[in-house]
């Protein structure tokens, strides 16, 4: 009956890996029709176009056609038809833009008709340009109408990209879980055994992410290059500022080449290392001893360092879509000099060992874990990086309870003390904070005195949100300038300011704890132009707490908050991106509160 459960489980996770490849597909092909239809042939119209020929036209109809949205919305077309004469024959057209069918960005179709509509049946003539290869195809208005097309294509660069993400992903989950069920019918009793990357005493490098990286930022360069370099070499930006939102798109192709580039610097500084253990699993306790094995010979002036972390995934789901933020418990950092590698058959080779203390939770590969979306689980990694620069190589670390280390644990467990709680050592703590911007000074009896949080502290959140609220806010005079819906100008008018406004806040925020036997004196200070301070005793507050106010993407930040007698909850210290940390800090002031609250009760 076990069994039975375990296998349905297991086809439907692969019944769900199937139906993301089919999910993805519709924003793939939805994506590509616009491209090929609407966008690609409009912007190579438009290339070609200015080579074309001007000659007199005479314009025999012109109207103006509405149809209004289920929304509310009107859009409008101008359509016309009209004759004119090339290397003396006469031709007659109807195309009046690039662009066909209805639309309401801007107000070129009201100005075309009002245009065509002044000259209609009159002897003056308008003009038309004529492709001389092929003088039977003309047309009227040959503007880019660059607004229309950074609308147009958003779907063929953030459509294909998003399916091929949930396809790709899909497959590759299937396939994954595929290979889990084979290794885990091959070792049952064996969960360091269960993952690909495992194989006997070797341990590989995570998949390489870099063709997937370069694809993303190929795509979006292909889609976006062709409407920047026209943008450019029309004088566009010459006649509108504004047109200098076509090149955001294309600009936003750097942030994938830069992580691509640091993968390839890894690569080129030492491939994709192996780790060799001599003894497998490894187990809390006991040390990781073993053999790093690289393809490339290292240069003797290279320093890596290896960095072992226990990481806690915790998974939040929030309706139909789930994030996953990490927190570091422990990690312990090695510097190796590649002058001590030994030449080893298929590259150079460097004797690792770190010791891993008892108490660190173990990783959890089970059928459950494996694929869940909500929870905490613990995962331990290696990486591997140079001083040089570059991107980490991860290779995952098969940290578990051996039976063996499990008898040794419980003959230990049976003299020993019980294991303290999971909480930092004031010297990790100290540098955890300091990590962060944060400076803490300590007095004698190890409880914090002073508390620095200066500004800037989150100046990476700060940034980002100054430059998406400046795109954001440029979106806002677009609308405007284009003539968008009311309800539009309405939401980016009022959220714009907001996103602004938090950007200033986060960077110049900043707040000074000075804590003694007979108070805590809060100060907060908004840049130079305003300030204010509190005073609370330790019997006015009745513990501390810590919790998450903030994310972005999938780092959660956590803050130690006061709650007081009067209602309040004040904050103390924030931006601090692992739970352990703000518990930990959060029990250091709860003893201050403790030593210093009970003699004045008594």
């Amino acid at each position: 009956m076990l069994r039975s459960n375990r296998s349905t489980a297991r086809s439907t996770k692969q019944l769900s890996g199937g139906c993301a490849v089919l999910f993805g597909l519709p924003f793939i092909l939805a994506g590509l029709a616009v491209g090929a239809f609407l966008y690609f042939p409009a912007i190579s119209s438009w290339w070609s176009s200015r080579s074309w020929v001007e000659v007199p036209c005479w314009i025999e109809t012109a109207e103006l056609k509405s149809s209004r949205g289920g929304k509310g919305g009107t859009t409008y077309h101008a359509e016309a038809s009209y004759r004119y004469e090339f290397n003396r024959r006469s031709y007659q057209g109807d195309e009046v833009s690039f662009f066909s069918g209805s639309d309401n960005m801007g107000d070129f179709q009201k100005r075309a008709f009002q245009q065509l509509q002044s000259v209609k049946g009159k002897k003056r003539p308008f003009r038309c340009f004529v492709n001389p290869s092929k003088p039977e195809q003309a047309v009227l208005f040959r503007e880019l109408r660059w607004g229309l097309l950074l609308l147009m294509s958003i779907f063929p660069t953030l459509f294909p990209l998003a399916g091929c993400l949930v396809s790709i992903g899909g497959w590759m989950q299937t396939r994954r879980m595929a290979q889990i069920a084979r290794l885990k019918e091959k070792h049952p009793s064996a969960p360091w055994c269960w993952r690909p990357e495992w194989v006997g005493e070797n341990i590989y490098p995570e998949p390489n992410s870099l063709p997937f990286i370069l694809g993303v930022a190929g795509w979006i360069l292909l889609v976006q290059m062709p409407l920047a370099l026209a943008v450019i070499l029309g004088g566009e930006i010459v006649k509108s500022a504004l047109a200098l939102l076509t090149l955001i798109p294309a600009a936003l192709a750097l942030i994938p080449l830069h992580f691509a580039w640091k993968r390839i610097k890894s690569q080129m500084a030492f491939g994709r290392p192996v780790l060799q253990l001599k003894q497998v699993p490894v187990s809390p306790g006991h040390p990781l001893a073993g053999e790093l094995r690289f393809p490339l010979a290292l240069s003797p002036l290279t320093t890596l360092s290896v960095r072992v972390l226990c990481q806690r995934h915790i998974t939040r789901n929030s309706g139909d879509s789930h994030s996953t933020a990490k927190e570091t418990i422990w990690e312990s950092t090695t510097m190796l000099s590649a002058a001590e590698a030994r030449r080893d058959v298929d590259g150079v080779t460097l004797p690792l060992r770190i010791d891993i203390p008892r108490g660190l939770p173990c990783a959890a590969v089970n059928e459950d874990s494996i694929g869940s979306t909500e929870g905490e689980q613990h995962v331990w990694t290696l990486e591997i990086s140079t001083s040089q620069g570059g991107w980490p190589v991860v290779l995952p670390l098969p940290v578990f309870v051996s039976a063996a280390a499990a008898a040794e644990s419980a003959e230990q467990a049976a003299s020993a003390q019980p294991e303290p709680e999971l909480l930092l050592s004031m010297d990790d703590l100290l540098l955890r904070l300091k990590a962060r911007g944060i400076e803490m000074e300590l007095d004698a009896d190890g409880i914090p005195s002073i508390i620095d949080c200066p500004a800037g502290r989150n100046r990476y959140v700060g940034i980002f949100l100054l430059l998406f609220g400046l795109i954001w806010s440029a979106a806002f005079l677009f609308m405007q300038f284009q003539g968008a819906p009311l309800i539009f100008q309405l939401f980016w008018g009022i959220t714009s300011p907001l996103i602004l406004g938090g950007s200033v806040w986060t960077l110049l925020h900043s707040l000074h704890l000075e804590i003694n036997t007979r108070e805590m004196r809060i100060l907060n200070r908004v840049g130079p132009f305003y300030s204010w301070l509190e005073i609370f005793e330790p019997r006015h507050i009745t513990g501390f707490i810590h919790d998450s106010n903030m994310q972005s993407g999938n780092q959660f930040y956590y803050r130690v908050r006061a709650e007081t007698i009067f209602g309040k909850t004040k904050t103390l210290v924030d931006g601090i991106t692992e739970s352990v940390t703000a518990e930990t800090l959060a029990r250091r002031l709860d003893e201050w509160r403790k030593q210093n609250d009970l003699p004045r009760r008594g």
